[in-house]
């Protein structure tokens, strides 16, 4: 068994890491266009039309039928299909307005796995010495959901279009258009003909067709991974604002409620069938690991011939792909550890749990340094997230303590972890709470609750463990299934998990009511605007007067909480349409904190119901079954790895990672940040709007007031002026009503052209030694 061991994780690293590093060189040759679209249009016809279906061919004509489980077929079939229901059942009556096409989109994105691409080398690696048919198994499921499953979402997608008048086709042509898509799709023809050639040759194919459909075959895999990279040049920088929403609950679906439903329904039909224990188990298990593949690419296909979501599905296509490594490298350890006994299961469970909390650390330490660097924290939102990112790593420190063997170092790894542990917990429903309050409370009323919130968050778990370690004497643990200080342990933790659920659940609900009321109250106020000269009305409103506010960089912190907790809402008695425009800029910058945060709580909240799930298990049952081995990794992965969740909705921007940097290298080499300047199509409509309003109302006056001839640094500049000189004279005339907002107009202008600086293009910056002229408009 340990030899096995051994191999089987021999194989698995170096496949994991085959896979993300081809489809990472794919990305860089697309990225830098080393790869051109055509050419990728070239891989991707080889791959589809000649590659894959030979291999598929060639495996299903060689496979002996005989030792074919169809149990467990029927049973991937039926457990994908009760996702898919659901999937389906739920976009129709949530999404608004109603669209068929859009459920049966998101139910193939649910459904669909990428099973050759990726999923072939890991199943190759874990049961090519063990269950080699495993591997045959790929070529036989993925029709379940080509022939079977997704011909119900083309219907749906086709009627959509029908009832909105895009597809004038009758109802009988548009079966007939599904089916013959189908018939001709090369991966359902090889399917059949690879059946047919099996029963012909009786699964032993001439070695002459054999060898030619094996250099094609052979080619698969790396090229495979390599398009599935270029695939994802262009997608990248869409994983935030609001393309986090609806992916994110469509991943968690793919690769939490696909794998344990799978598991479920395996394990069912085949004890219904008769099956012995240890087939169900190891079946039950390869069917976990199976849902836990990312979708496939061709989603992405059938989203872009209907012009349905096409950029939502490519983000939640590069997102699902890299999340699905952890889960994929989890579900390969409960492949190992299902057949251990228990000392060595919870041994390599422990192994497993280390490796979770490295990697979780470094990604903690890695946004905590790009919160500090890019001066996050100001805002209050994102400064409540590094207080969980830190309880979290606070929490993995603890872990890695208990590799000591010295008994004070052991109440120091007890202590830091379970405080952390708790405290991360406890965030979770603050974060959530802080959601809510911000809808119906200023920013001045939050800040007042922050010493509650740090007590509630750090300084309870603390007392609680004190007190339990001065009353409590510690037991022996077992095979894993109790807690070190026994039931009263397991009661703290049961209560804060309980109390993180319902109040997360909770407030997540009500901002949604809320949120629902904000929009239609702003319709109002914008219906109310059109016609009234005076559009300053915005600044009446109460919902979000302070409180999706940040503290602007750069300025002093005291200062800028005081002037927003002394807002009032009032009319603004100026009644510029700039004032209008900056409130606008300013809630627009921080809808993508809240929904950054929104995605960040969705699969928090799962991380929580997971590990209630296994607490009450721990406390009720007494034997280690094989979902319990699977909860137990399932629950180490996303409670250890909570930073890696946090990472990936906030540290995976190409921009927050690439631009601080950048902008430092910049300034030390050119003495300032480089600025791309978008075309004035793609520029927002505040923008636009400004620079309008300020070439018709201000400019003239303007270049008169602080255009002049200036020497600085041994040049000579015509008819130039400082960043600072331009945000004095808009807040002198009353243009806008403060520095920050000066500054931020001024963003507007460098961006729609009307002002510029003297070297590069550069951001606006409110310095008096930054250069700047005006943009001749003839």
């Amino acid at each position: 068994m340990d030899a096995s061991l051994v191999v089987t994780l021999d194989n698995l690293y170096p496949a994991l890491i085959q896979c993300f590093a081809v489809i990472i060189c794919g990305y860089v040759a697309g990225r830098v266009g080393l790869v051109t679209e055509e050419q990728s249009s070239g891989l991707n016809t080889f791959v589809g039309t000649f590659s894959l279906p030979s291999l598929i061919f060639l495996s299903l004509a060689s496979l002996n039928l005989s030792d074919v489980n169809w149990y467990f077929l029927l049973a991937i079939l039926v457990s994908k299909a009760l996702v898919f229901l659901c999937v389906v059942l739920v976009t129709l009556l949530v999404s608004r307005p109603f669209s068929a096409a859009r459920a049966g989109l998101y139910a193939i994105f649910c459904t669909q796995s990428n099973d050759f691409a990726i999923g072939f080398p890991i199943v190759v690696a874990l049961y090519k010495s063990t269950h080699p048919d495993y591997v045959n198994y790929l070529y036989l499921l993925a029709p379940v959901s080509l022939v079977i499953l997704n011909p119900f979402g083309f219907v749906l997608m086709e009627v959509s279009q029908h009832r909105a008048g895009e597809n004038e086709h009758s109802k009988w042509t548009t079966v007939g258009n599904v089916a013959r898509n189908i018939a001709t799709n090369p991966i359902v023809f090889m399917t059949t003909l690879g059946m047919l050639a099996n029963i012909l040759f009786s699964h032993s194919l001439p070695p002459a067709m054999e060898d030619v459909l094996n250099v094609f075959g052979s080619a698969f895999t790396g090229t495979a991974l390599f398009l599935l990279g270029l695939r994802m040049v262009g997608k990248v920088q869409k994983l935030y604002g609001f393309a986090l929403l609806v992916p994110g609950i469509l991943i968690a679906v793919k690769l939490l409620a696909l794998p344990l439903v799978t598991r479920e329904v395996v394990s069912l039909i085949l004890q219904f069938s008769q099956h012995n224990n240890t087939e169900v188990q190891d079946l039950s298990t390869y069917g976990f690991l199976y849902g836990t593949f990312p979708s496939a690419p061709s989603v992405f296909v059938y989203a872009t011939s209907y012009s349905m979501d096409a950029d939502l599905i490519a983000c939640a296509m590069v997102a699902c792909t890299f999340l699905s490594a952890p889960l994929m490298f989890a579900s390969a350890k409960m492949v190992i550890a299902s057949n251990l006994d228990p000392k060595q299961f919870m041994k390599t469970l422990y192994l497993f749990e280390f490796d979770i909390s490295i990697a979780a650390s470094l990604a903690a330490i890695w946004i905590l340094v790009l919160f500090i660097v890019n001066k996050s924290y100001q805002n209050f939102h994102q400064r409540m997230v590094m207080y969980l990112v830190i309880s979290q790593l606070v929490g993995c420190l603890g872990f890695l303590l208990g590799h000591i063997p010295l008994t004070t170092v052991h109440y120091a790894h007890f202590v830091l972890e379970t405080v952390g542990d708790l405290s991360a917990r406890l965030w979770t429903c603050l974060l959530a709470t802080v959601l809510l309050l911000v809808e119906c409370r200023n920013l001045c009323s939050l800040l007042r609750l922050q010493p509650l919130f740090l007590f509630a968050a750090w300084g309870l778990p603390t007392l609680a463990v004190a007190l339990l370690m001065m009353t409590t004497t510690p037991q022996p643990l077992g095979s894993g299934e109790n807690y070190e200080y026994g039931r009263v342990q397991a009661a703290i933790i049961l209560f804060v998990l309980i109390t993180s659920l319902v109040v997360t659940v909770g407030c997540l609900i009500l901002h949604q009511w809320y949120l629902r009321r904000q929009k239609q109250y702003l319709l109002l106020v914008r219906e109310t605007n059109e016609s009234s000269s005076y559009p300053a009305a915005v600044d009446q409103s109460p919902v979000r007067n302070g409180g999706m506010l940040s503290p602007r960089r750069g300025s002093n912190k005291s200062e800028d909480r005081e002037s927003l907790c002394s807002a009032k809402p009032s009319v603004n008695d100026r009644g510029q349409p700039e004032r209008q425009t900056s409130e606008e800029r300013q809630l627009a910058s921080q809808e993508d904190n809240i929904l950054r945060l929104i995605v960040l709580l969705v699969f928090l909240t799962c991380s929580v119901f997971i590990s209630l799930s296994v607490c009450i298990w721990r406390i009720v049952m007494e034997d280690i079954t094989g979902v319990y081995v699977e909860l137990l990794f399932l629950d180490t992965s996303l409670n250890r790895g909570q930073s890696l969740l946090v990472l990936a909705v906030y540290g995976l921007d190409s921009n927050t990672i690439l631009e601080p940097f950048i902008s430092r290298v910049s300034r030390l080499w050119y003495g300032g940040e480089t600025l791309q300047l978008p075309a004035w199509e793609d520029l927002t409509f505040e923008t636009r709007h400004v620079c309008e309003q300020f070439i018709s109302h201000h400019l003239e006056q303007c270049r008169q007031d602080i255009a002049t001839d200036t020497r600085w640094r041994l040049r000579r500049y015509k008819q130039v002026f400082s960043g600072s000189q331009l945000v004095g004279w808009l807040v002198g005339h009353s243009v806008v009503a403060d520095r920050g907002e000066a500054a931020e107009y001024c963003s507007h202008l460098v961006l729609g052209r009307v002002v510029a600086h003297v070297g590069s293009p550069k951001p606006f910056l409110d310095h008096s030694d930054e250069w700047y002229s005006f943009v001749s408009h003839n």
